[in-house]
């Protein structure tokens, strides 16, 4: 079973000013917020009221990654990761052991955040690139 990269989102990981970021996005582009505000962490964004809360592009308070134990940002000659692509899990325990099986490093296993309202585990591409597996808290 493959992941859902259909559903899959961006999210621009802020490394300087979350308000300046989310007046971006909404007076300039033109995005509408869905999930979160100006004040952070995170903020889920739609082009249109009518797509209902299924957010097609989010920003995160780079900072805020240090509650996901395991997370490291990249140091040495290596960029630091300013961008994420989410990728929405129906069971993140099971793709998790099925991706695990197959030969991809976790930065730790999945974890509950409740401060996120998510369950989610980390991962790298072969370039270095952060992907993550997202979804809700079980219950």
């Amino acid at each position: 079973m493959a992941l859902n990269f259909k559903k899959a989102n961006s999210t621009v990981l802020v490394r300087k000013d979350f308000g300046a970021c989310f007046d971006f996005y909404t007076e300039k582009i033109g995005l509408l917020p869905v999930m979160g505000d100006r004040n952070g962490p995170w903020c889920g964004f739609v082009t249109d009221k009518n797509e209902g809360d299924d957010y097609c592009f989010a920003i995160f308070e780079g900072k805020a990654q240090s509650a996901h134990k395991g997370y490291v940002q990249p140091v040495g000659t290596m960029q630091p990761d300013t961008i994420s692509l989410s990728i929405p899990s129906d069971n993140i325990d099971e793709d998790y052991k099925r991706l695990k099986e197959a030969g991809v490093e976790f930065s730790s296993e999945p974890q509950t955040i409740e401060d996120w309202g998510m369950r989610c585990v980390y991962f790298r591409d072969p370039e270095g690139n952060l992907l993550s597996l997202e979804g809700e808290i079980p219950g």
